[in-house]
Formats: structure tokens, C-alpha cells, sequence
């Protein structure tokens, strides 16, 4: 039984290596290039990224947040304080589930480009709860729109922040839980 078993494990072995090769040798992936735009998103391709965000809450923290963005579906482009009212929604729904609270940050307020005084509150309230970065183009951006990799690396930030403050962290895996250095 022993070196039967021996033998169908290097038979798969062997035929996947044969079903990875071609007439020449080993296949070789070519990825697709990726072309970031320079133009600003609109408020159809916000709209649809915070319908999914709303979705993802909704499943993640097992309780109501409203999934419908705020965000008129149009090809204008969408501006910053938009996404910044967004982002405050979304930090709102997700504020009863935090486990953790994380160092607060200080923000640079001479540095903030942004001129209505509720949205400037509702992002320096994001600066210092750590979602938002200080020095991104949400903050400090000299025009009232976001390119796609501006508009992409902002929610990913946040993202990743409110997933480290709603989830308890493992002693094991966290380094600054270590205590000591």
C-alpha cells in the first residue's frame, strides 16, 4: 500500500509538470501591463467603489450600514470632500465594532487644503484616529479631485485601518503586544 501511494504521488507529480510545459519548455506568463490613468475618477467609479465598501461592511461587521453611496452616479469627476464624506460614513458605521483604539496621530493642520469647515472637522477627526494619512493627496491635494492610484491608495489606507481597529489583535502574531523592546 505503501509504495502504492508512492507511486500515484509521482505520477501527479510528473504530469503536472508535464501539463505546465509546452513544446519548448516551461510555459511562461506574460502579465497583462497595467496603465494607470492620470485623469480623475468620477463619481460613477466612486459611486460603484463605495456601493462594494458598503456591501463589504455590511457582511463584515454583521450588523446594518448603509450600503448606497451618497455619491451621484455621473462621468464628472468626484472631489475630495466627497470621498472624505464617504470615508466619515463609513468610519461612523464601523466605530461601534472597534476592539482596539490605536495611537492617535497629530495632524499638520496648516496643511490641510481642505476649506469647508464640517469636512476639515470630519478629516482631522480621520487624521487622528490614524485612517486617513497625513500627507496624502486627500489632505493636502492642491486640486479638488483624485487620480485612480490617489483615490485607490487612500481607501486602501483606511481599509486597512479599520480592519486593524475592529479586529483583536493575537498576542502571538502582533510585535508592538510583545512588551520588551
Amino acid at each position: 500500500m505503501r509504495h502504492f501511494s508512492l507511486v500515484v504521488g509521482l505520477t501527479l507529480v510528473f504530469s503536472g509538470l508535464a501539463i505546465a510545459q509546452d513544446a519548448n519548455g516551461l510555459k511562461k506568463h506574460t502579465p497583462k501591463r497595467v496603465v494607470v490613468s492620470q485623469s480623475p475618477v468620477t463619481r460613477a467609479e466612486a459611486s460603484t467603489t463605495f456601493n462594494r465598501l458598503g456591501q463589504l461592511f455590511q457582511s463584515v461587521l454583521k450588523h446594518s450600514v448603509p450600503v448606497k453611496s451618497k455619491i451621484a452616479s455621473s462621468n464628472s469627476p468626484v472631489t475630495r470632500t466627497e470621498v472624505i464624506r464617504e470615508l466619515g460614513r463609513f468610519y461612523r458605521a464601523a466605530e461601534p465594532e472597534f476592539k482596539i483604539t490605536l495611537k492617535p496621530v497629530t495632524p499638520d493642520l496648516p496643511r490641510i487644503t481642505v476649506d469647508d469647515p464640517s469636512d476639515r472637522k470630519l478629516l482631522v477627526k480621520l487624521i487622528e484616529r490614524g485612517c486617513v494619512p497625513m500627507y496624502s493627496s486627500l489632505v493636502t491635494g492642491k486640486t479638488k479631485t483624485l487620480t485612480v492610484a490617489q483615490f485607490g491608495d487612500d481607501i486602501g489606507f483606511f481599509l486597512a485601518r479599520v480592519s486593524e481597529m475592529t479586529h483583536v489583535p493575537s498576542v502571538r502574531w502582533t510585535p508592538y503586544l510583545h512588551g520588551g523592546d
